[in-house]
């Protein structure tokens, strides 16, 4: 049997887990917790030698113990498919080969990696450890030509002891990497297949006698003020060694020890507690001295004071009752797949940071040791998953195949083990998740006894435990909100979290607020987890002059899940999207709610958990029709955590127009993470206000017009409008020399779709034809007044094949200053009852017409599900910026509650939309047909004209890409409706 096709075989020569940290020669270097400046580490990433294969016995013999300089080079990290070697492919839950376990191709792509080194003097009676921090998915090394081991867990360091393997001057190691192994149906984790050694490899130099591992605990007493730290050591030797240890804040020692012993205990009174808003470590200095007294090393840790509990069925950290506001994250790179860089890691967890995420799941892997530390110095709560995805085993009708397979406990076991024993250290991590989308059985059961048996400090966590018969908290996903007030109201004797939710992907997700709101009313659901923080497409170079994502099926790959990986908050390259920002105002630390605005009356509520709001200032500023009326700062007072408070501002200046107070969130001060004055969260409260004036009618005689065979013309003062006589439209309109329009005046009842709308699209709208629904003229009435004419058109607006649509109408008039009252109609027919895209209008203007201004909500896009964080207010922008570029092309930027809208050329020349009631305002550089075709961002040719569309109804956004379907109360049916708009010619001389 081969070794990467037996499940009990899970390594050979590896040395067994302990926490990760490194030891230094003196205190100095020790204290920069810099692994680089100890003279015990040497780090071997970079460029090395490297050959593919198809085959893992196609690797020639040599390579082994020769090196192969004739080869080419590869990046360490790295994966090779992202360096020109073999197939990407991506799949959601699909293995990419038969389920056939422990057995996988015998067509078995293989890396071969080489590289060389030296050892300097100052490694001479050192013991020296190669370590790999991951490999995908299966290898074995050889140092010098002989064998020094194997290891499986693809996301999981593993060390060898290769110091007997060495020789004086150069050696030469040798990785043989294999893409599958029985071990990679335990890692089937919904994101790109690919391989190589991704994470960091180095050396570690140990003294004959020196520190193993180490396991620091913290706990408080029954009034979590007083804290006992616990620190146990396991040392290489028996004996002949002596500890000195010290625990400091900052500069200050607060307590110090030593002796033989290997276990002890101090009280520390009154800690600073460690907590995700309040993130304080200290530092504990462990010396080790030989029998000589002679320092060996010394072993610097961060200490943070934290404790977890459960107590009557509700989650408490340090005593404090809480809730996690969280993500869920992939390591991605959009140029190096999960071979992610630590700048990379680190902006994922300040944007997290800025926009008010307070925990992440590492779905649904172990990361590398050093975002944990990040994750302990920023301060999130981490939900720290083990790597144990086993998903593909639902296509073959039984998700629990392996995990329910006692021949696999070892192999499960083992993964649970290295992560726990890894990183137990960090106060970040308050729970442990053993994997995800893996079933049940026996083999979950022995992870969490094994978990408990090596950490019981923590909680544990894995979904698919629908009973909690073996874990601490209660766990769904994707479960409907409806559902979730189930729990709520219904709760389980444990804390309930909703590991994963409200899938991003595309445009969305919708129904934040109705989660959230749900969370808040119930104190059992404890947190929460979006699906998921960032899109994993991977950049391809320019095609047609511009850059796209790729991903799945762009590489030929099949069978592939398309773009069901770009499903993220930001964008691959770290731009924050529309989803991100939703969040964020959705999971605000700080409630600002109106008891009088128009009184000066607001009540605050802290919605930390943790911490007072002395810090942060109320940024206060009356508006009328978005001109500033009046802006003040108001402090806030210390107000403590969960409590509210009234405040009073100054009464809010009268004035006229549409008034609004607008209250920002803002911390004065820099942290890690912002820059002063960083924003929190926005508010918005509508003062009384005078109703915008009806456009008063032209005094001027009503324009000329002029009936044709073909089509009637309609000519006034500077301006003239050509409508089509054959199907009603308006095809032509000049004004003040220019054109204006490019295509006619459209009502339209559906969309480019949105992936959210992927299911609804393909079982409903496609087959209904709603996306060709055809337009027939059903009558053109004209008529003719003193001060205006009047075109009315009757149509039929239908799908083919079937017998539903609507009887519409368009009902233009006309003045004899070319401004024109456009109001549209419909009523349905043919009982077609289900929920539709939207009821709108489009039309084409021409390009000229590049500059943009609305007043509505902004300034990003926003939808009826997914608003909280856009504000009511006068907006300007380039009407390219209007369009948001998802990776896959669908519907977007939309703004809703537009009252007015314009858009001129340079010289100020254009059109003003205005529409008292409020309607949705959106403008594209691409056509609705173009947008619903294309596969990919950069294939969308920009057209001689703007799309722009002004809509009476739009549905929300849901996260039915996998998640939960629109509200009912977001939902657009097809129905009678009727709505208006005034359109007027801008002379370049108007002023607004």
């Amino acid at each position: 049997m081969n070794k990467w096709e037996n499940p009990q075989l899970l390594e050979e020569h590896r040395l067994p887990p302990h926490a990760y940290f490194f030891a230094y020669d003196d205190v100095e270097s020790a204290r920069s917790f810099e692994r680089e400046r100890s003279r015990r580490f040497l780090s071997l990433s970079g460029t090395w030698r490297f050959a593919h294969f198809g085959h893992p016995l196609q690797v020639p013999t040599q390579f082994y113990s020769e090196y192969m300089a004739h080869w080419g080079s590869i990046e360490v990290p790295g994966m090779w498919q992202l360096q020109g070697h073999g197939q990407l492919q991506y799949t959601d839950d699909g293995m990419p080969f038969p389920v056939d376990p422990p057995y996988v191709p015998s067509a078995n792509p293989t890396g071969a990696y080489q590289c060389c080194w030296t050892l300097g003097p100052e490694w001479r009676g050192q013991n020296v450890i190669l370590r790999f921090d991951g490999v995908e998915t299966y290898f074995e090394i050889h140092v010098n030509g002989r064998y020094a081991g194997m290891s499986k867990g693809s996301r999981l360091a593993a060390e060898f002891d290769i110091t007997a393997l060495l020789v004086d001057g150069e050696n030469l190691l040798s990785v043989r990497v294999l893409q599958w192994a029985d071990s990679s149906y335990l890692e089937d984790q919904d994101m790109w297949w690919t391989a190589g050694i991704f994470r960091d490899v180095y050396l570690i130099g140990k003294g004959a006698i020196h520190v193993q591992d180490v396991c620091v605990q913290t706990r408080f007493d029954d009034a979590c003020r007083d804290a006992r730290l616990s620190c146990a050591l396991t040392v290489s030797a028996q004996d002949g060694y002596r500890i000195d240890w010290a625990l400091y804040d900052g500069a200050r020692q607060l307590h110090q020890g030593g002796g033989q012993a290997s276990a002890w205990e101090v009280d520390v009174p009154a800690p600073r507690q460690w907590n995700a808003e309040d993130p304080y470590l200290y530092r504990l200095e462990i010396s080790l001295y030989d029998a000589d007294d002679e320092l060996l090393e010394v072993v610097p840790l961060r200490v943070g004071f934290r404790e977890v509990s459960v107590q009557d069925g509700l989650m408490y950290v340090n005593g404090r009752y809480l809730k996690l506001h969280g993500v869920n994250r992939h390591d991605n790179d959009h140029l190096r797949g999960r071979a992610v860089t630590m700048a990379r890691v680190e902006q994922d967890i300040v944007l997290m940071k800025q926009h008010n995420i307070n925990s992440v799941r590492t779905a649904h892997y172990p990361n590398d040791p050093r975002f944990y530390e990040l994750c302990d110095q920023y301060g999130l709560f981490v939900m720290a998953e083990t790597d144990v995805e086993t998903h593909g085993f639902v296509n073959v009708g039984n998700l629990s195949q392996i995990t329910d397979d006692p021949a696999w406990e070892a192999a499960f076991v083992d993964r649970i083990e290295r992560h726990v024993h890894a990183q137990k250290n960090h106060p970040s991590i308050i729970i442990w998740s053993l994997g995800n989308e893996s079933g049940y059985g026996c083999n979950i059961r022995a992870m969490a006894a094994r978990c408990h048996q090596i950490d019981p400090t923590r909680l544990i966590h894995y979904e698919e435990d629908r009973d909690a018969e073996v874990c601490d908290v209660v766990s769904t996903m994707y479960s409907r909100v409806q559902m979730m007030n189930a729990f709520g109201e219904y709760p389980m004797d444990k804390p309930r979290i909703l590991c994963e939710y409200a899938h991003a992907m595309g445009n969305g997700p919708g129904g934040l607020s109705e989660y959230q709101a749900v969370m808040d009313r119930h104190p059992h659901l404890q947190g929460h987890y979006l699906w998921e923080w960032c899109d994993h497409a991977i950049l391809q170079p320019e095609v047609a002059g511009r850059p796209f994502y790729a991903f799945g099926g762009d590489y030929g790959d099949y069978p592939n899940s398309g773009n069901f990986c770009c499903d993220g908050l930001i964008y691959p390259d770290q731009r924050p999207g529309p989803g991100l920002r939703e969040y964020k105002q959705v999971i605000a630390p700080v409630k600002v709610r109106a008891i009088d605005a128009a009184a000066g009356r607001l009540e605050v509520e802290n919605r930390y958990w943790f911490s007072s709001l002395d810090c942060l200032t109320l940024l206060i500023e009356t508006k009328a029709d978005g001109e500033s009326l009046r802006l003040q700062r108001v402090p806030l007072a210390p107000l403590p955590p969960g409590q509210k408070q009234e405040i009073r501002i100054q009464e809010p200046p009268s004035g006229s127009g549409q008034r609004y107070l607008n209250v920002r969130v803002i911390r004065d001060q820099a942290t890690a993470y912002s820059a002063p004055q960083h924003e929190l969260a926005v508010y918005q409260f509508a003062l009384p206000s005078t109703p915008l004036p009806a456009v008063p009618p032209s005094a001027k005689a009503a324009p000329k017009l002029t009936e044709h065979r073909l089509e009637y013309r309609i000519e006034g003062h500077d301006f003239h409008m050509v409508f089509c006589r054959l199907t009603g439209k308006l095809k032509e309109w000049v004004a003040h020399g220019a054109p204006l329009l490019a295509r006619p005046p459209q009502l339209t009842f559906y969309k480019p779709c949105i992936d959210n709308h992927k299911q609804e699209n393909e079982a409903l709208w496609l087959p209904q034809h709603l996306n060709i629904m055809q337009e027939h003229l059903r009558g053109m009435e004209i008529r003719r007044g003193d001060t205006a004419v009047e075109i009315i058109v009757d149509c039929q607006i239908a799908p083919p094949v079937l017998g539903y649509g609507m009887r519409c109408r368009y009902h233009y008039h006309v003045d004899g200053a070319g401004k024109l009252r456009l109001t549209l109609s419909g009523t349905p027919y043919g009982g077609f009852r289900d929920m539709i895209p939207k009821i709108g209008m489009t039309l084409g203007l021409s390009r000229q017409l590049d500059q943009v201004e609305y007043f509505g909500r902004g300034p990003g896009e926003n939808y009826p599900d997914s608003k909280a964080c856009s504000i009511i207010d006068h907006y300007r922008s380039n009407a390219a910026d209007m369009f948001e570029h998802y990776p896959k092309p669908q519907d977007n930027g939309n703004r809703q509650d537009v009252t007015w809208a314009l858009m001129r050329d340079s010289q100020g020349k254009g059109l003003l939309i205005q529409a008292p009631q409020g309607i949705h305002f959106s403008v594209w550089p691409y056509s609705a047909e173009q947008i619903a075709a294309k596969r990919h961002d950069n294939e969308l040719c920009e057209e001689d004209f703007w799309t722009v569309n002004l809509d009476h109804r739009m549905s929300g956004l849901g996260s039915n890409s996998w998640g939960s379907e629109v509200l009912d109360s977001y939902r657009v049916y097809l129905e009678a409706f009727s709505y208006s708009m005034d359109l007027s010619p801008l002379n370049g001389e108007d002023s607004l």
